[in-house]
């Protein structure tokens, strides 16, 4: 089964590569093949995900949510849908970009991690867990689409045309990563006896949180929106170092994930 895990995975990256140089066709050229070849593509690279994941859950009997190879390709999957929510509201190619983009860097990333699954410890045998990492990876999924929307917008001088979305993708990251940080508070009392230990993980979670909900302040105190656009990538930054540099750097109770 490991391997029609690896080789969906690997459907899912090809097809991703694909939509990623169907997006700079639309984008250099103007081409209207690649303008209608590029929902299929990213959708057809969302099932390939899909049917991966679901394969990985049989194997290993629970959700793949433990390490951070599982954990990205969850936050991953998150990245499809809400891209082709936005597409359905604002029908434009563009709209489609950032998953374009985000979707074959982040499968390269996830191939490049330790794919070992491991039994998971007590204290992660919990339905809090599944709670937990959803709705942290779905923030994350939303941030990095906001981040990748505003650098593409700032590029293309359209900050103002494509507000409307970058403030969508926040909000809508920010309420998920709301329920995450207090979902896992509550996981935390239950499996540890305290709601918050200023874990590094615990730490900078909340001081994205913090940087979100100042972008989104601002934002509603009347900064321009390539302000906006320019913060949303600084705070993505934040994300990155959340997910990927306190596991690597510090040592914690997320030092498994």
């Amino acid at each position: 089964m490991a391997e029609k895990v690896n080789l969906l995975i690997n459907l899912s990256f090809a097809l991703s590569l694909a939509a990623l140089a169907a997006a700079a066709a639309v984008y250099l050229f103007r081409e209207r093949m690649p303008r209608r070849l590029l929902p299929g593509l990213l959708g057809a690279a969302w099932l390939a995900l899909t049917a991966a994941l679901a394969l990985l859950w049989a194997r290993l009997g629970r959700p793949p949510l433990s390490n951070q190879y599982e954990s990205l390709l969850t936050m991953l999957w998150f990245v499809f849908p809400l891209s082709f929510y936005y597409y359905r509201r604002y029908p434009v190619p563009e709209a489609l970009w950032p998953a374009a983009f985000a979707a074959p860097v982040m499968l390269g990333v996830a191939g490049l991690l330790d794919r070992t699954a491991r039994p998971l410890m007590p204290a992660l045998r919990s339905d809090w867990l599944i709670l937990h990492v959803l709705a942290s990876m779905a923030a994350y999924a939303a941030f990095a689409l906001a981040a990748v929307a505003g650098a593409a917008a700032l590029a293309r001088r359209r900050c103002a045309e494509d507000e409307e979305l970058l403030l969508r993708l926040t909000k809508a990251g920010f309420a998920a990563l709301t329920l995450g940080i207090a979902s896992g508070s509550v996981w935390a009392e239950t499996a540890w006896g305290s709601w918050w230990s200023w874990d590094p993980k615990e730490t900078w979670s909340l001081l994205t949180w913090l940087a979100y909900a100042a972008a989104l302040h601002l934002r509603r105190q009347g900064w321009r929106a390539h302000k906006f656009a320019i913060m949303l990538m600084a705070c993505f930054a934040l994300v990155l170092f959340t997910y990927f540099g306190v596991n690597f750097l510090l040592s914690g109770m997320h030092s498994y994930a």
